[in-house]
């Protein structure tokens, strides 16, 4: 395992993932958000555990990267493995999430279908990052 692409990758999902959680929650979703502000914490509770989720994205992405180090194709682009692998992850933690969310919490449908859209593209994002960063030499 190549050490520095794979710490440079890692902190490529990373950022990846803040600037579109940021984008998609803070800006996109905020309506819906707003609208349905009766099942959330209340906006202290959430600020005070936000460091929760950012360890959750510090521990993901190097998973991530891990798991796309391990199927990676010699011979072929990294960013169409990239795509590739962002779009079967995506699949697989948004469909999941987007639906199981939508079964337990009192959430408007548009609400999941957009979690869904936008989990996808937050995977196709970081895999579009870790292939080209992360690629046999």
């Amino acid at each position: 395992m190549k050490t520095k692409r794979f710490a440079l990758a890692s902190a490529a999902v990373f950022v990846v993932f803040a600037i579109l959680e940021g984008i998609i929650h803070g800006v996109l979703l905020a309506d819906i958000y707003q609208q349905t502000s009766s099942i959330w914490r209340p906006e202290n509770d959430i600020q005070r555990n936000m460091w929760l989720m950012w360890l959750g994205y510090l521990i993901f992405a190097p998973v991530f990267v891990l798991i796309y180090s391990k199927g990676y194709e010699a011979n072929k682009g990294g960013l169409p493995q990239g795509i590739r692998f962002g779009l079967i992850t995506g699949m697989l933690l948004s469909a999941s999430q987007s639906l199981g969310w939508y079964v337990v919490l009192p959430i408007p449908g548009v609400l999941a279908f957009w979690w869904f859209v936008t989990g996808m593209v937050e995977a196709v994002a970081a895999g579009a990052a870790v292939g080209v960063i992360y690629r046999q030499a």
